[in-house]
């Protein structure tokens, strides 16, 4: 069963633009000090989204394998059907062939 998340309660952002991470997220999620995120925002819905770097790294990794497993099999797809292609042409050419043999 997939969790749909949790807050983790509140937090104000300083002079500085800077927010403090709950203590409780911090040690569930294991974010370190001086660890990197990636911030996603929505203007219209005023939602921020804040993403340890390396969970987004490995999202990035496992959708451009997908991408490519995609392009091979659509590719070998394209082929595929090119060579149908290719061999119903070819047995037309041959039944006008017998045609005309007639």
């Amino acid at each position: 069963m997939h969790s749909h998340g949790k807050c983790y309660g509140s937090t104000a952002m300083g002079e500085r633009g800077q927010i403090v991470i709950p203590a409780e997220a911090r040690e569930e999620l294991d974010i370190q000090p001086g660890e990197k995120m990636i911030v996603f925002g929505n203007a219209r819905k005023g939602t921020l989204i804040i993403i340890k770097s390396d969970i987004m790294a490995r999202f990035a990794d496992m959708m451009m394998q997908k991408a490519s497993f995609l392009e091979e099999l659509f590719g070998t797809k394209k082929k595929s059907n090119k060579k149908a292609e290719q061999d119903l042409t070819e047995e037309d050419d041959s039944e006008d062939a017998t045609d005309t043999n007639k």
